[in-house]
């Protein structure tokens, strides 16, 4: 039966294998520093072997301990013999066992961080003969450290140098975490900040909105953006903010809070305000210039009063059919309000003449699209209203006017009026010929979709015309 292993070691061989075997560096002192002792891998630690450090190191205020200290460390390596080799019954146990970093210099002229614990080596009477040391490199483990601090700081300068408030909350919606951006943005310290809940400083509408969002947030693990959420500052000034959050995860992936950055955006809610009503303001004058131009017309051709009119509201009512994004739904109204602008410069006999008219004056009037774009060039429109005009008589196959405007130029909102403007002229009284009625309209614009009109703006209009019973006002 064999032996068990601690009856066959002696404990000096149990000391010698674990001293031999063991990675960090263990070395064995007497009181004035002398070197009695040194393990293999002290070799693999510094360079030198155990010889070579007795040899280094047989005066330790020599200058031989100035070639194993980096300078940078020699005032702590001084420190720790003076307050916890020699000092070493005067401190605590905490104090006895806590390690110390020292930077040493290797054989071989580079170095390496070491952390070094010491324990005191006793007689049978108590008394310290020495010093037990084991040094482990934590070069990479320092390294890692000092990334890792220099990360802390870098993150630590961006955030405390942008403009928007960065923050974490717990889940209960208490702030945990922020830079000082928070504390100018609500007016409070951080002292008063910390562990504070969002209903202390938002309206109870807001303090909904959060609560829902966080929510949604919580429940799903996607991001979200909050528009439009109103902060009431320490001093009682109400603010408009936006936020983009985010849920935080543990190491297993639970949630544990939340984290965000906020802007404050009155400023720009403010300035986009004023804008909206600037632009609201500019688009009624427009519109007013467009109604003047307007009247004009039907003060000249008093017969044909309130046909633009008339034509704008089906052209619109065909762009909203038609699904046309509203601010060129807008241009087509517009335009067709002034598309016959260019009668101005027709004489009004002509205009009002009962009969038919001779080929002279057909050909005067078919004049009104070029005149009417010439006016209209010079004004700067927020929509292309000059070309509008010049192609609004304008055909698929061509045989429209002017010449040469054809499917190929015809722009979609000239593409609208056109289908509008001979729907209304043929339901409407004129001058040379009685009203021909809405059929003939239906009739009209049904036999000639996808070769003088447009297809899919013929069936929006004959779709609007029978399905749904539009009617002129």
């Amino acid at each position: 039966m064999k032996e068990k292993i601690h009856d066959t070691l002696k404990q000096d061989d149990l000391c010698r294998i674990i001293s031999e075997t063991a990675k960090d560096m263990i070395t064995v002192w007497d009181m004035d520093l002398t070197l009695i002792y040194a393990n293999p891998s002290a070799e693999d630690t510094l360079g030198y072997n155990e010889k070579e450090l007795k040899e280094l190191l047989t005066n330790s205020e020599g200058p031989g301990l100035s070639r194993l200290v980096a300078p940078g460390s020699q005032d702590t390596f001084r420190t720790e013999v003076s307050t916890r080799l020699k000092g070493h019954s005067n401190l605590n146990v905490s104090e006895r066992h806590h390690p110390v970093e020292l930077e040493l210099i290797r054989k071989d002229g580079s170095t390496i961080w070491t952390e070094t614990e010491n324990s005191p080596l006793r007689d049978g009477n108590g008394g310290c003969t020495g010093f037990f040391s084991i040094t482990r490199n934590i070069s990479e483990r320092r390294h890692t450290r000092e990334t890792l601090l220099k990360n802390e700081e870098r993150h630590r300068n961006i955030l405390e140098s942008i403009e928007e408030s960065y923050f974490e909350l717990d889940l209960a919606g208490n702030f945990i975490f922020f830079n000082d951006a928070l504390c100018r943005m609500t007016g409070y310290s951080q002292k008063e900040l910390m562990g504070m809940n969002n209903r202390r400083y938002t309206t109870p509408e807001t303090a909904q909105q959060l609560y829902e969002a966080f929510k949604e947030i919580h429940a799903t693990g996607n991001p979200a953006k909050i528009d439009n959420y109103e902060v009431i500052q320490k001093n009682g000034e109400v603010r408009t903010n936006e936020m983009s959050a985010s849920l935080m995860l543990d190491s297993s992936g639970s949630p544990t809070g939340f984290r965000g950055v906020a802007r404050d955006v009155t400023e720009h809610k403010d300035r986009e305000r004023e804008l909206k009503e600037s632009y609201g303001n500019l688009q009624r004058m427009l519109e007013g210039t467009i109604q003047t131009l307007a009247f004009t017309v039907e003060v000249r051709d008093p017969y044909t009063a309130g046909h633009q009119r008339r034509v704008a509201e089906l052209a619109g009512a065909i762009s909203q059919k038609m699904g046309l994004p509203l601010d060129e739904a807008t241009g087509v109204r517009m335009a067709a309000l002034i598309h016959d602008v260019g009668k101005v410069q027709i004489p009004g006999e002509i205009l009002s003449k009962p009969g038919p008219l001779s080929a002279n004056e057909m050909d005067l009037v078919k004049t009104h699209p070029a005149v009417g774009s010439s006016i209209l060039k010079e004004i700067q429109f927020p929509w292309p209203i000059s070309d509008i005009v010049l192609q609004h008589h304008g055909r698929l196959d061509g045989s429209g006017y002017p010449l040469g405007i054809n499917g190929g130029v015809m722009s979609t909102a000239a593409r609208i009026i056109a289908v509008a403007d001979v729907v209304e002229a043929m339901v409407s009284h004129r001058p040379y010929r009685s009203a021909l009625g809405l059929d003939k309209a239906i009739e009209e614009i049904s036999n000639n979709k996808g070769t003088l009109y447009d297809t899919e703006v013929a069936e929006a209009c004959l779709s609007l015309l029978t399905d749904e019973g539009f009617t002129f006002s």
